[in-house]
């Protein structure tokens, strides 16, 4: 290494002294007496054998050489910072935990957490997903219930519709119930409006009779068996909106999009301080989830 080149903290020292033309202003922004300021730009100016201020009574200015030199040291020391807070600026990442159902997880949330987290470029959000075996405490939550109040709820993010999924080449044999009735039909064994529910509110009682029912545990698998060309499904919009477009499927207009019970909310935990990203984090979920509910499916 050139023994011209300098310490850094010299180099710091002189830019802000040149900068500010003064060693106290300079000294009071690096936390440093003017004394101190003065004895780190001569030991810089020591080592480079050349003056970079003329010093009066009352003021210094640049010599010359100190002017030519500024612009480089400024640059250099720009560099080194610009880099640093490139290469290290992880170590600044606030990271937020949410805790989501699996369909919430996989359908609806990556968008929305993309999105979220290029408008707030220092936030991750760790999405956690409910029955895992991670068991942290998330920030922030998303429930469902089935109660009607559940609408009214302060934090109340969405509601739901229910649509028959299907492939598009299906379409054409799905102009009546006869034709419904023709494919198996995938049920969630954990939802209140199955498919005899769902066809009785449409079609009246005895609709919903005759049907080729078989139980699955997920809506996630239901979609994926549609996706196969195995059977039908209910979707549950607009939660279910984004999986049913990846997975090519879209809906049956024989049977009308039906509101029904249930809707998701947020839930804060009372055990922490409730952080302020933690509530840009919550309104953004409400407003891309008020965003979807007016957005006309497919």
């Amino acid at each position: 290494m050139s023994a011209l080149i300098p310490s850094l903290n010299w180099l710091r020292v002189f830019e802000a002294a040149a900068r500010h033309q003064s060693f106290a202003r300079a000294g009071k922004e690096l936390n440093m007496s003017a004394a101190a300021v003065s004895q780190q730009v001569l030991a810089l100016e020591t080592h480079l054998g050349r003056p970079l201020f003329d010093r009066t009574a009352n003021r210094i200015t640049l010599t010359s050489e100190g002017g030519d030199f500024l612009p480089t040291v400024q640059v250099s020391l720009g560099a080194i910072e610009s880099k640093a807070e490139s290469l290290f600026s992880k170590q600044k990442i606030e990271r937020v935990t949410l805790l989501a159902s699996q369909l919430m997880a996989m359908s609806w949330l990556p968008s929305v957490i993309a999105r979220f987290e290029a408008e707030n470029p220092s936030v991750r959000v760790d999405l956690l997903m409910e029955g895992t075996q991670r068991k942290a405490e998330p920030d922030l939550s998303i429930r469902f219930g089935e109660e009607a109040h559940l609408v009214r709820h302060p934090m109340w993010l969405m509601g739901l519709s229910h649509v028959v999924m299907c492939r598009p080449q299906e379409l054409p044999f799905l102009v009546d119930l006869d034709g419904l009735r023709s494919f198996r039909l995938f049920d969630v064994a954990s939802h209140a409006m199955g498919w005899s529910a769902l066809l009785s509110q449409n079609f009246g009682q005895g609709f919903g009779g005759n049907l080729r029912l078989e139980i699955v545990d997920t809506t996630p698998l239901a979609m994926m068996m549609v996706s196969q060309g195995l059977g039908l499904a209910i979707g549950h919009l607009p939660v279910c909106g984004p999986m049913a477009t990846s997975l090519g499927l879209v809906t049956c207009p024989l049977v009308p999009k039906t509101p029904g019970p249930g809707n998701y909310y947020l839930d804060l935990p009372v055990s922490r301080p409730h952080r302020p990203v933690v509530t840009r984090l919550r309104n953004a979920l409400q407003e891309a989830a008020q965003v979807s509910m007016r957005t006309p499916s497919t």
